[in-house]
């Protein structure tokens, strides 16, 4: 009885509804042990349940029957800001302290020293401007991505793309869960003095600016190390950059060296901007391999249900 209602459900949701819904829940139980905690995070519940109940309607009024089959592949995508609001309200209440020391020691251990500090040499206004553009253009690649082949009207690449790009951003919030840190702008260096440390030429600043706030920290925020988000292990960066690289080479696109550029240049920017340490990187592209292999094996287990 249970494995037909299971299976029901599944018939109903898209791939990438499931894993939003099962992110959500899994995010869920973790509050529920929170409220012991601090009561307050109670929000994040309620939260998280007004968006469970989003995707409980649109899966089922934004069906193909109704002509609304491209808005099934893409109204998720609000959901990657909205599911990531769990990272920071959670692990302000399960961690009092930070993990960049560890970080900060195996870096070392690599290099002897800071990356970001051995790189002080190159630093360059024009490439600073260069590296934060292309820091910025994080999130335009796979969306930049899903219009071409949304152009190109290849269902199943859009569709594959679709949830490997929600898998790999879910996972990535889970993973910082397990490691809080905030990153060598704030550890290593001093973010007061950054803006006259890695200056850039036009746009570096505003650029920057929009980065801070959307990593929690408010533009008038008078203790940015507090606010910001603890996302820097893996580098999420690093994880969902390579992902896209990966499909937009499996599916021969025609960007797919634009795409190689940037993001190659994106995952530099993670060092020579301070936002992460190198062991972030690594496990960045450890878990970016992880991802699509698990989201296969999930996918074709859900296909097996339906």
């Amino acid at each position: 009885m249970l494995k037909k209602i299971i299976n029901k459900l599944i018939h109903q949701f898209t791939s990438g509804e499931i894993y939003t819904i099962l992110t959500i829940l899994l995010f869920n139980l973790v509050v529920i042990y929170c409220l012991f905690i601090d009561f307050s995070i109670y929000k994040t519940f309620l939260f998280n349940s007004f968006l469970i109940l989003i995707v409980f309607f649109a899966s089922s009024y934004f069906n193909k029957k109704n002509n609304f089959g491209v808005i099934r592949q893409i109204y998720l995508v609000p959901f990657i800001f909205l599911v990531y609001s769990n990272v920071k309200s959670i692990i302000h209440v399960l961690f009092e302290r930070d993990f960049d020391s560890y970080l900060i020691q195996i870096d070392n251990f690599i290099f002897g020293t800071q990356p970001a500090l051995l790189l002080e040499n190159i630093i360059n206004p024009y490439l600073t401007e260069y590296l934060q553009i292309s820091y910025f253009l994080f999130f335009f690649l796979p969306i930049i991505h899903l219009i071409e082949l949304s152009k190109k009207q290849n269902t199943a690449n859009f569709e594959e793309l679709t949830r490997n790009i929600l898998f790999g951003f879910y996972f990535s919030y889970l993973l910082y869960l397990f490691i809080p840190a905030i990153g060598p702008r704030f550890t290593v260096f001093d973010f007061s003095t950054l803006s006259l440390e890695l200056p850039g030429v036009f746009i570096t600043e505003y650029l920057r600016g929009i980065v801070n706030v959307g990593g929690g920290i408010p533009i008038d925020s008078l203790n940015p190390m507090a606010d910001v988000n603890r996302d820097c292990m893996p580098s999420g960066h690093t994880m969902m950059t390579l992902i896209n690289i990966y499909f937009a080479y499996k599916f021969k696109s025609k960007l797919r060296f634009f795409y190689y550029i940037i993001g190659f240049s994106l995952i530099f920017a993670t060092i020579y901007l301070r936002y992460h340490y190198f062991i972030d990187i690594i496990a960045g592209i450890l878990f970016a391999y992880i991802s699509i292999v698990l989201e296969k094996k999930i996918f074709t287990k859900i296909k097996k249900n339906v």
